[in-house]
C-alpha cells in the first residue's frame, strides 16, 4: 500500500511541476526575437577544362567542336546576361565593324574564319560593340548553375599560312 500512495504522490508532483513550467511561459509573451539576415547576390561564370583545336586546322574542318563548357551561377531573380567577346575579331577594326569570328595567326591578312555557338545559340557579334549578349530573364539557377557548351565550326584552312592561329573568347556575366 505504501508503494501505491507513493506512486500517486509522484504523479501529483509531476503535474505540479508541469503546471509551474506552463505558468512561466506567459512571462515571455510580448517579447519578440527578430531574426534577420541577407543573402548576397551571386552571379558567376566559370570555364571548365578547355580542349585545344589541335594541329589539323589546315587539313580538316571542325564541326560543333566543344572547346569549353561554362557554368553559369545566378541567384538574382531578375535574371542575368552573359556577354561573349572575341578578341581577334574585335581587334580587327577600332569600330568593331568586322563581325566575323576569326582565328588570327602570324599574318593577320590570312585569318581562319569560324562560327561559334554558346549553349546551342549562334554567336553573332554586334557591329557596334563586337560582342554577343545572351539574356536570361527571371532565371535563378543557384547553387549548381546551368552549363553551356562553347562550340566552334570551321572549314579546312587549306590556304592558310603555316603557324599558330588563336582567338581569345571572353565570357562576362552580370545580374539584371
Amino acid at each position: 500500500m505504501k508503494n501505491t500512495k507513493f506512486g500517486i504522490r509522484s504523479g501529483q508532483a509531476a503535474v505540479l511541476i508541469v503546471g509551474l513550467i506552463l505558468n512561466a511561459v506567459p512571462a515571455f509573451a510580448g517579447t519578440d526575437v527578430i531574426l534577420s539576415g541577407s543573402v548576397s547576390a551571386i552571379t558567376t561564370v566559370t570555364i571548365g577544362t578547355t580542349t585545344p583545336l589541335g594541329s589539323t586546322l589546315g587539313s580538316a574542318g571542325l564541326t560543333a567542336f566543344t572547346v569549353a563548357t561554362a557554368t553559369e551561377i545566378n541567384n538574382v531573380t531578375a535574371g542575368y546576361t552573359v556577354t561573349v567577346t572575341s578578341a581577334s575579331s574585335a581587334a580587327q577594326a577600332t569600330d568593331h565593324s568586322i563581325t566575323t569570328l576569326r582565328l588570327t595567326g602570324n599574318l593577320a591578312v590570312t585569318p581562319i574564319p569560324y562560327s561559334m555557338t554558346y549553349g546551342g545559340a549562334t554567336v553573332a557579334l554586334d557591329a557596334t560593340l563586337g560582342t554577343q549578349v545572351f539574356t536570361h530573364t527571371g532565371t535563378v539557377n543557384t547553387p549548381n548553375g546551368d552549363t553551356a557548351d562553347l562550340d566552334i565550326t570551321t572549314t579546312a584552312a587549306t590556304s592558310a599560312q603555316a603557324g599558330t592561329y588563336t582567338d581569345t573568347v571572353t565570357l562576362t556575366i552580370a545580374a539584371l
